[in-house]
């Protein structure tokens, strides 16, 4: 496990125009070498930075600086009125700001993914490499939305609902997770974003995305369709599901290191 490094982001960019809610600074874990390529771990709805333990673990011997932050609402970072990907965004950004980070490495996994994907299209020059873990994109336009819609209805969706927050139970009850974040995080993906699809074409980071195969319910094809959209993308898949760093660590960790070699 690693130790907190004891060093939380305070200030830093102004949030984009398109949230209202203020940039709030993220309690940020800071450890391994401090002349190490910058990486930063960003973790999925309803874990936080600990879930990155073992990879920051491997990345930090191989010379690294890691920076692991709890997203707002999880972990121990400051709760919210609201939450959105613009709002996340903003405060990661404040917290590269705050470190005078460029040229950075980003993971991201599912809502961390999203956020590592904003960067990347929003701040190209800033991202070095990129690795997507099993992120749903969203809806291409309002037809894929209803269809999203529609296919939610059935009994497998409900129970892999069902499932998340099962997931989500304990992190509410110990205090670390805001369960407001949830449902708002959870909506905004399933919202049609066809500026979202065009900016693929503008990430110039050499990107990796990682598909949790046949038994994850993001749709290995439409994983791959994004990772062909991006100039230097590519994927692979890992038959491993949703949580693929958790449970295939040992294939996950050499796809990973392998790629930000």
């Amino acid at each position: 496990m690693l130790r907190d490094g004891g060093r939380t982001s305070q200030g830093g960019a102004d949030p984009p125009a398109e949230t209202w809610e203020a940039v709030l600074p993220l309690h940020c874990r800071v450890v391994g070498d401090p002349s190490g390529r910058p990486t930063v771990l960003l973790h999925a709805l309803g874990e936080t930075g600990a879930s990155w333990d073992r990879l920051a673990s491997e990345l930090a011997v191989r010379g690294r600086r890691l920076y692991v932050p709890d997203l707002r609402g999880h972990g121990r970072s400051p709760r919210s009125a609201g939450y959105s990907f613009a709002a996340l965004y903003a405060d990661v950004v404040a917290l590269l700001d705050a470190h005078e980070l460029s040229g950075i490495d980003v993971v991201g996994h599912s809502m961390g993914g999203h956020v590592g994907w904003l960067l990347a299209q929003r701040q190209p020059a800033r991202v070095r490499r990129l690795v997507i873990e099993d992120t749903p994109p969203p809806p291409r336009d309002a037809a894929a939305e209803a269809e999203l819609a529609a296919r939610s209805g059935g009994d497998g969706s409900r129970a892999q609902v069902l499932a998340l927050y099962r997931e989500f139970r304990a992190l509410r009850r110990s205090g670390e997770l805001d369960a407001a974040a949830v449902r708002p995080i959870i909506d905004e993906l399933r919202r049609a974003d066809e500026q979202w699809w065009r900016r693929l074409a503008d990430v110039t980071a050499q990107t990796l995305v990682i598909s949790g195969g046949l038994s994850s319910p993001v749709p290995r094809p439409l994983l791959a369709e994004v990772a062909a959209r991006v100039p230097h993308g590519r994927m692979v898949a890992v038959d491993a599901g949703h949580y693929v760093h958790r449970e295939e660590p040992e294939r996950f960790d050499a796809e990973v290191l392998a790629f930000l070699a």
